[in-house]
């Protein structure tokens, strides 16, 4: 059974879970790397194997827009500074077309998540907290400070805060920031609360102190607290998070306790899954580490971009490294073979990963392999055969591998003069250009080209190797490239003519 049915088919079984409400949320910190996307989507696949197994289902995602901004991308470092510790959603944005550094990297990520497919509401914990949603799950938070202190201690074995914490933090009413303010007293209907020069080291607090209301958006829960009581505002039953949340003890567990000692609300299903890794490490928006999840929107079709994240389920690594490599090609070749599975009836598995992972309707993807697509972007006049096999969207993320990824290895460019390399070749592979000259005049296939030009050589005494490195030595100034003849047959045939006719004699 395919992972994401056999979640769902858990899910429905445990018959603790229903009415069946899919949640995920992300702090807009910046702009989110492609490991970003890996919860959404995964929570997009639970979804809908819920309601093919004709259930019932909620999918909401919260934009954490009321988290304060605790750190800077380094291209705006240096000129931000004033702005770390205010809400997100208050902090100004470094695009002139935005408010807030949260309606620019919100609405930057939703985008990234949409072209996916991930159907999701998208909620902002901004407005459910100014709409008074979070007002019932504050007072019980502040009521049950001492409670909420034992379950740290008790779950993750963390020492106790110090004598009267209280688990809530207020947007300063002279600076705006959020992050600075420590709240030291509640009298059931306000807080006090100052706003402290070094709570933090990433930003400076006013050293004003304060009283107010906690409700209706004057401050919000710390983080742990708030993602238990944002399970309960909305009446989510399945959530799901990073392996360095779930580890025994962790934020996950936390939450979960939480949840139910604190706000009486029974603990959403648990699901644990793996990262997605760049070159081996760990992304991370702030430090500007990792490929951006917009970026993936410009290098992978939607329905591809989300089968990289469908297909290894929710307990294996994915290592995604692009830069240098043939991981895309692999990625689209995988995608073919699962598309084959589905239209063909073959592996069940293989078949339900290309069905989960459809932005829009469900089609055929083209046949003809990335790898060698990649070679026709880069002939001369191949649009024709781009445009005869369907191949006109795929044919554009090609070129953006060629110019952006590809290994030199990868690349050539059709030299206009003659490379000095012709220098090397053999008087046999000469020979061989002369040959080839000769069959120049008749109508050809590339299929049959190609295994006349091998069968030239191979009289010549020549292994395949030696016969295809002449025309690409004459051709590109390098010893390997695509398959010959049709590089030969992509070419205006008086330059190919002209070409292997110069290099024969030089």
């Amino acid at each position: 059974m395919f992972w994401a049915d056999k979640v769902a088919s858990d899910i429905i079984n445990s018959k603790k879970y229903k009415p069946y409400w899919v949640d995920d949320m992300k702090t807009p910190s910046g702009f989110s790397h492609v490991g970003s996307l890996m919860g959404p989507v995964i929570h997009s696949m639970i979804y809908r194997s819920l309601k093919d197994s004709g259930q019932k289902a909620n999918y909401t995602f919260v934009i954490n827009d009321f988290d304060p901004a605790d750190d800077l991308l380094p291209e705006i470092r240096g000129s931000f500074e004033s702005e770390l510790g205010k809400p997100l959603k208050l902090a100004k944005s470094p695009d002139p077309k935005f408010k807030s550094m949260a309606d620019l990297f919100g609405s930057d990520f939703v985008n990234a998540i949409k072209n996916l497919g991930v159907e999701a509401e998208i909620l902002s914990s901004w407005e459910l907290y100014h709409k008074g949603k979070f007002d019932e799950v504050i007072r019980q938070a502040l009521d049950g400070a001492e409670k909420i202190q034992d379950i740290y201690q008790r779950v993750s074995g963390s020492r106790k805060k110090e004598a009267g914490w209280l688990p809530f933090q207020v947007i300063c009413e002279k600076c705006g920031k959020l992050g600075t303010t420590k709240v030291f007293a509640w009298d059931g209907e306000k807080v006090s609360y100052k706003c402290e020069p070094s709570l933090v080291t990433w930003a400076k607090g006013c050293g004003h102190e304060g009283k107010i209301s906690p409700f209706g958006g004057t401050g919000k829960l710390p983080w742990k607290v708030d993602w238990a009581a944002h399970w309960k505002v909305i009446g989510v039953t399945v959530e799901g998070a990073g392996k360095d949340h779930a580890s025994a003890g962790g934020s996950y567990d936390i939450a979960m306790t939480i949840c139910k000692e604190i706000f009486n609300y029974d603990p959403p299903f648990k699901l644990p899954y793996e990262f997605v890794l760049i070159g081996g490490k760990k992304m991370s928006s702030s430090k500007g580490l990792g490929l951006k999840a917009h970026d993936l929107v410009s290098i992978l079709p939607p329905s591809v971009g989300r089968y990289l994240f469908a297909r290894n389920g929710i307990k294996s690594q994915t290592n995604f490294d692009p830069e240098g490599t043939n991981a895309i090609p692999v990625l689209f070749d995988d995608y073919q073979k699962a598309a084959d599975a589905y239209f063909e009836d073959g592996d069940k598995d293989l078949a339900r990963s290309f069905e989960l992972s459809q932005v829009g309707k469900i089609e055929k993807p083209p046949k003809v392999r990335f790898s060698v697509l990649a070679q026709w972007v880069q002939m001369p006049d191949m649009e024709e055969e781009i445009k005869k096999e369907g191949l006109g969207t795929w044919a554009e993320y090609a070129k953006v591998w060629v110019d952006r990824f590809a290994s030199e290895e990868d690349k050539f460019t059709i030299q206009q003069e003659l490379p000095s390399e012709v220098k090397k070749l053999s008087s046999i592979q000469r020979h061989l250009l002369e040959k080839i000259l000769k069959e120049l005049g008749e109508t050809w296939t590339g299929e049959d080209l190609q295994t006349r030009i091998y069968e030239l050589g191979k009289e010549l005494g020549l292994g395949g190797k030696e016969t295809f490195a002449a025309i690409y030595i004459s051709l590109l100034g390098k010893d390997h490239g695509p398959k010959a003849a049709w590089l030969i047959l992509s070419l205006d045939k008086k330059f190919v003519v002209q070409r292997f006719s110069d290099a024969s004699k030089a």
